[in-house]
């Protein structure tokens, strides 16, 4: 049998749990080598999409996005980057199915025809927020009255804040940066110039927000919905995300949600096939 491989001591116990589970989809399902941690798949492995669902135009969707190789991205089994084309590129071309799961998350009912994009950002991007700041999955869908709505759809599994970079820092210090300006404009934060919302805990969360608020400003969309999908153990997003909602107006609030992958997961119907994708998912990723 092969091994587990090395984990990682100073991993919490949430992310230790979830690198442990990787590790062992590996070897009980992979069944491919580990390199440096258990987590961490072979070259060779990597580069045959094993991380990636075979089957419903994952792969298809990966390498149309990604035409080449990133040992990060397609490589490492626990962090998140790879994670969004297992969970919603099957939804591509499923109308009836991208409509049932985001009726049943958002509580909105959405309309076809469905524009779904993964790790993508409105461009040219001088005319947003002026930065990198992307959506891990962008679905883009209309109401019953033919308005357009906006999903930006924020992927975490074990991830947690991360600290600023140098040119997000400059952007944070200026007032009249974009950030600070979609901020004021909006209409949506109960104090525009309130520095939470500027913390490790919450800027990413921010900063996608901003993005989608930017859009709706520019005329792209009527309304649009922020969502952060992460597992039901990391509650350190939990407990960010219900402090951002708090520094949002009442009007602002229900465009502000989270889910977590056991309802996301558990809200995916259809034929057998998706049925499989459904099991696999499960499998993979519920810890």
């Amino acid at each position: 049998m092969r091994e587990i491989g090395p984990q990682y001591e100073p991993d919490d116990r949430f992310k230790a749990a979830a690198r442990l589970h990787q590790s062992e989809f590996r070897v009980k399902v992979l069944k491919v080598g580990f390199d440096e941690y258990g987590n961490r798949l072979i070259e060779s492995a990597g580069r045959a999409l094993l991380n990636y669902y075979d089957g419903l135009g994952v792969q298809d969707a990966l390498r149309k996005r990604y035409p080449k190789y990133s040992k990060t991205r397609d490589a490492d089994m626990l962090r998140s980057e790879h994670i969004p084309f297992n969970l919603f590129a099957p939804l591509i071309g499923r109308p009836e199915l991208t409509k049932h799961v985001l009726n049943q998350i958002l509580g909105v009912e959405l309309l076809p025809p469905f524009q779904i994009e993964i790790e993508w950002a409105p461009k040219p991007i001088e005319n947003y927020l002026g930065d990198f700041t992307s959506f891990d999955t962008y679905i883009k869908g209309t109401d019953d009255s033919g308005h357009a709505v906006g999903v930006g759809i924020e992927v975490k599994y074990t991830e947690q804040g991360y600290r600023i970079g140098e040119a997000e820092r400059l952007r944070i210090a200026d007032p009249e940066s974009t950030y600070w300006v979609t901020t004021g404009e909006s209409g949506v934060f109960d104090n525009s110039e309130c520095k939470q919302l500027a913390s490790d805990d919450v800027r990413q969360v921010w900063r996608n927000h901003l993005l989608g608020l930017k859009m709706k400003a520019a005329g792209d969309l009527a309304r649009f919905i922020s969502l952060t999908l992460y597992p039901s153990g990391n509650n350190h997003i939990a407990d960010a995300l219900s402090r951002y909602q708090g520094l949002l107006t009442d009007e602002g609030k229900p465009d502000l949600l989270g889910c977590t992958f056991e309802w996301y997961i558990d809200f995916i119907e259809g034929s057998s096939e998706i049925e499989e994708w459904k099991t696999f998912l499960q499998d993979r990723y519920l810890v």
